[in-house]
């Protein structure tokens, strides 16, 4: 079953992409081939470095099943 992790973050979210790739078995060089990201970019994202491709890090999450979401002020995600 799935886990839900909040993250407040980039720092924790890259923390989490690197456990999941690493999970996976993949080096880095190879999991940034498979998410069509660059080796320092998927690098800069694991060691939670700021960035404002958020196209990239959302193609990353995805492609390791990891799903966004977002908690809306007085609502529900």
């Amino acid at each position: 079953m799935p886990e839900d992790v909040g993250i407040s973050s980039v720092v924790e979210l890259g923390k989490i992409i690197r456990a999941v790739r690493k999970e996976s078995g993949l080096t880095q060089r190879d999991a940034a081939a498979l998410c069509n990201v660059s080796l320092p970019f998927l690098n800069s994202l694991e060691q939670g470095k700021a960035t404002a491709q958020i196209g990239k890090v959302l193609s990353v999450c995805s492609r390791f099943g990891i799903e966004v979401r977002l908690r809306l002020p007085g609502g529900t995600a």
